[in-house]
């Protein structure tokens, strides 16, 4: 009988479309100021610092509208030359480049590679920055919960892959503010999370992944603002 009842539970939880070995923390969404706020923003702009690609150079800026994917990059290449791309992060085209002032045709060779390494930049730098709301994507396989005390604070934490594997390990967070402690990604690295700062319209967010392995790991989001409107012309003119 108690294993028929066992069944029951589990097909009730594939029917609902919840997963019975994962579960979705609402306290994540408490940690950002709550779901409403993260829906009603509708473009973002964040400066980066560390965790920069072996071609680009330490420092970047990106402007995003987050309803329709559009982007507007601009950062330096390793030698120097200032670069400035609009392209979709859900597409993942790209619309124009250049570099050094001059534009180049966003389909050609040398556009396509630096478009690549720009891509993967924005990934790996909204993966830190966005993870609080990328748990909470349908995408995203999380593992179940369990209970550890850290530094004589109680967290809880879960694995986790994100969507196209840009981002995955075990995260800690304080189940009571919602907040993000710490990351562990698939190599090992650890990273301490602070600095949570409201950055327009009650929406909070992390701005500061310090690594305790290698200070060349760090990431540093030294700017974070939200807005409601946006000239056009910033996802359109280079």
């Amino acid at each position: 009988m108690k294993n028929i009842f066992n069944i029951i539970i589990v097909f009730a939880l594939m029917l609902s479309g919840v997963r019975a070995d994962a579960q979705t923390p609402d306290a994540l969404w408490k940690g950002v100021g709550g779901k409403s706020k993260w829906d009603s923003t509708n473009y973002i702009l964040f400066t980066a610092n560390g965790r920069s690609m072996d071609s680009l150079g330490n420092a970047r800026k990106f402007l995003i509208n987050k309803k329709s994917g559009q982007v507007r990059f601009e950062g330096q290449s390793s030698e120097g030359n200032q670069l400035v791309a609009l392209f979709n992060f859900k597409s993942h085209k790209l619309t124009k480049l250049s570099r050094g002032g001059q534009e180049l045709k966003a389909t050609n060779e040398e556009s396509t590679a630096l478009f690549t390494l720009i891509n993967k930049q924005f990934q790996r730098d909204a993966s830190f920055i966005f993870l609080p709301v990328l748990l909470e994507n349908a995408n995203t396989t999380k593992g179940t919960e369990t209970s550890k005390i850290v530094n004589s604070e109680k967290l809880q934490a879960f694995s986790f892959e994100l969507n196209n594997n840009t981002l995955s390990g075990e995260i800690l967070y304080n189940p009571e503010t919602g907040q993000i402690k710490q990351v562990i990604d698939q190599s090992g690295n650890e990273y301490f999370v602070n600095n949570y700062k409201d950055i327009g319209g009650g929406l909070i967010l992390p701005t500061t992944f310090k690594s305790m392995s290698m200070q060349g790991n760090n990431a540093t989001y030294t700017t974070v603002a939200a807005f409601t409107e946006m000239e056009e012309s910033k996802f359109t003119s280079l």
